[in-house]
């Protein structure tokens, strides 16, 4: 936590620079919503499977209830019967089981990747609050260094001068969008120039 916190320090004052400490929330809140993205991820598949085991053991109890009834109906008249019946039962209620202890377990998973997701998106909201609140101080040390630098100007238009900041910068992007990609034009010379001409008009008809 120390190293990250040097790393933010201003190297003239030794306080924290807010443009870094900017550009560190907003790693962080990149991170915190990619944290919350899986997490999300994570209880979508867990609703997935629960709503798998749940189907298979609807469909499993209905299978349970109709073997009941045969063994029921089996034991009246034909014992033998009624021991295969109640053997396939058995199984499928081993299996009901293991479905149910499935589910509990999934279901408890669920609970806690919820609570985490939850933990998240705090965590995720405070740091856009951060965020927000180290914009704001960063525009106010811009607008004080703009009244420093241009003594005459005061707090009632330091707002003026915060946008001439902004415009400074702006021109300064379009500037370097517009300027030239290599170095100086190649520049011609007379000789240069009579030989093109001497040219065109040899070439004429």
């Amino acid at each position: 936590m120390g190293q990250v916190l040097r790393s933010l320090q201003d190297a003239k004052d030794g306080g924290l620079d807010s443009e870094r400490v900017c550009v560190q929330l907003v790693q962080d809140c990149r991170h915190a919503e990619q944290h919350m993205t899986g997490l999300a991820r994570q209880c979508e598949q867990l609703r997935t499977v629960l709503a798998t085991t749940t189907d298979r053991r609807q469909r499993l109890g209905e299978r349970q209830a109709g073997l009941e009834q045969a063994v029921l109906a089996a034991l009246d008249g034909d014992d033998q019967q009624a021991h295969t019946l109640a053997e396939t039962l058995a199984e499928l209620e081993n299996e009901q089981e293991g479905l149910a202890a499935q589910q509990a377990h999934d279901e408890k998973r669920l609970a806690h990747y919820r609570r985490r997701w939850h933990e998240a998106e705090r965590h995720y909201h405070d740091l856009c609050r951060q965020l927000a609140m180290a914009n704001t101080t960063r525009c106010v040390r811009q607008t004080m260094a703009a009244i420093r630098e241009h003594p005459a100007v005061t707090l009632v238009n330091a707002k003026q001068a915060l946008a001439d900041i902004r415009a400074r910068e702006r021109q300064q992007h379009t500037d370097d969008e517009l300027a030239p990609a290599g170095g100086e034009p190649r520049r011609h010379s007379a000789d240069e120039v009579l030989a093109r001409l001497r040219q065109q008009r040899n070439t004429r008809p």
